[in-house]
């Protein structure tokens, strides 16, 4: 099995938050994640659209893939979030995470969550460390 299969295995496998919110890895290679969730009423905040802390969910969760997904065990360090839109707690989630720079030690990536329409609502900067 290739290193960056095991990784991203145990995180599908063992992130029981992740389960939990029912996000799902529809890609996770080269950089790259994409990744879903149900939303509900349980994600909704006071006003029914989606809670913030989901939003920020998911989009961490595509971070951990991307991050992960050349098989170099990485963990954050840093995150920084912008919410751009509301979003009615409905239908389904997205987020696409991808690297857009690296050093030896770090990686820089950008997350963009949206609803299948494609209008983005949140946008994260994240930096990983390298553990590997």
């Amino acid at each position: 099995m290739e290193p960056q299969t095991d990784i991203i295995d145990l995180i599908r496998e063992k992130d029981t938050f992740a389960h939990k919110l029912g996000i799902e890895i529809l890609e996770a290679e080269e950089g790259r994640s994409h990744v879903t969730m149900p939303l509900n009423r349980d994600t909704a905040n006071a006003l029914g659209n989606v809670h913030g802390g989901v939003i920020f969910s998911i989009a961490d969760f595509a971070f951990a893939t991307a991050c992960n997904s050349e098989g170099v065990l990485s963990v954050a360090i840093e995150s920084s979030i912008q919410y751009l839109a509301p979003c009615l707690s409905e239908g389904r989630l997205e987020a696409k995470g991808m690297k857009i720079g690296e050093t030896r030690r770090l990686g820089f990536y950008r997350i963009e969550v949206f609803p299948p329409d494609g209008e983005v609502i949140a946008v994260i900067q994240a930096i990983s460390y390298k553990k590997g």
